[in-house]
């Protein structure tokens, strides 16, 4: 009878575990630290079949889905026109952080202007499970810690979803993480709704030309040169060997050599980006 229970368990687990589901979460940040109130935005963590995973707002989830089955379709009829209506700074966040469930890589994307950046790495998170327990949701949770990116977090997973994800970069616990937090509450997320179903967004990236692969590290240095003067984006342009730049190109009708063109981007950016002015991240703790 053991036996039985046995193998019916491990069914289950299996059967569960091959499910495709999207994670709903609230996303509440402090933009400065010493922000008095927090914005927030809603993501999506699609878990495709417990193998794979992507993450992001859900502005851009609904954006990147419909513009992959439009594109889907055109294929299957080879011919016709397509037309995508994504308009950007409906987001604050326009990058996708995917995780490989197997080779534990994380793979994270983001536009600059033109241009999409796509970094491949491994984060070690190290959790430390704790005995404290709790109701979620309906969901039986358990506390985590772990010190990741210069901060400390703390995490409330269940057990009862055996997928080791959760939302931006966190995995690695034996259960969904359905909430986790820094000790300073500058940054939470809060899991709102999951509900079983597949999603395609592996066209989301279709008509980009200007895609750059690159480490970590040469993305940081590209990252803060764009947050001291966003218009230093233009001068970048890949070449053969990856590591040279030129700026000779016009996009939607807009000169970037322009100055003045420049000059309202940067305007413009700038004022966007003190959304941002508090990193998540402190330190990069990804190889």
């Amino acid at each position: 009878m053991k036996l039985k229970l046995s193998l019916l368990s491990l069914f289950i687990f299996l059967a569960f575990s091959a499910q495709s589901y999207k994670a709903v979460y609230d996303f509440k940040w402090k933009p400065q630290k010493n922000a008095t109130e927090y914005l927030h935005e809603d993501f999506a963590l699609l878990i495709n079949k417990n193998k794979t995973s992507d993450f992001l707002s859900y502005i851009k989830f609904k954006s990147d889905s419909t513009k992959t089955k439009t594109v889907t379709d055109f294929k299957k009829v080879g011919q016709g026109s397509m037309s995508f209506n994504y308009k950007y700074g409906e987001s604050k966040f326009n990058e996708i952080i995917s995780k490989n469930y197997t080779s534990k890589e994380i793979q994270f994307e983001k536009q600059l202007y033109d241009k999409l950046f796509i970094v491949k790495n491994n984060c070690k998170i190290d959790w430390k499970i704790n005995s404290a327990k709790d109701k979620f949701l309906g969901y039986s949770i358990q506390k985590a810690t772990t010190e990741f990116g210069g901060r400390k977090w703390i995490a409330w997973f269940t057990s009862e979803i055996p997928v080791q994800d959760g939302p931006y970069k966190f995995f690695g616990l034996p259960g969904l993480i359905l909430k986790i937090n820094d000790s300073e509450d500058e940054f939470l997320y809060e899991m709102k709704s999951i509900t079983k179903e597949a999603n395609d967004i592996s066209e989301r990236n279709f008509g980009t030309n200007t895609i750059i692969k690159l480490s970590s590290e040469k993305f940081q240095k590209i990252w803060e040169d764009y947050k001291k003067q966003p218009s230093s984006i233009f001068n970048y342009q890949t070449q053969s060997n990856n590591d040279a730049w030129t700026a000779n190109y016009t996009i939607g009708g807009d000169n970037p050599n322009d100055k003045k063109y420049r000059e309202n981007y940067d305007t413009k950016t700038r004022e966007f980006l003190k959304s941002f002015e508090n990193p998540i991240e402190l330190k990069n703790d990804c190889q």
